[in-house]
């Protein structure tokens, strides 16, 4: 498991993308990682956010490598 430290700073930030960012995949990408900010285990992530596990490690090493903005 991808373990992650978010700032209050970026969890304000995917709350708001997660409805504001004009592409819908973005929004899901920002509820995936917003999730993952609520420490939600991947299994529970991909159910919520129907996405795969494949995706979520996906979205978590892009966020790794340059935060909310990839």
């Amino acid at each position: 498991m991808i373990r992650i430290t978010f700032t209050e700073a970026q969890v304000a930030q995917l709350r708001y993308e997660r409805f504001h960012h004009p592409h819908p995949g973005v929004q899901a990408k920002m509820e995936a990682l917003l999730l993952k900010s609520e420490s939600l285990p991947h299994k529970e992530i991909c159910r919520i956010a129907g996405i795969t596990g494949n995706t979520v490690r996906a979205y978590l090493r892009e966020f790794l490598a340059g935060g909310v903005d990839t």
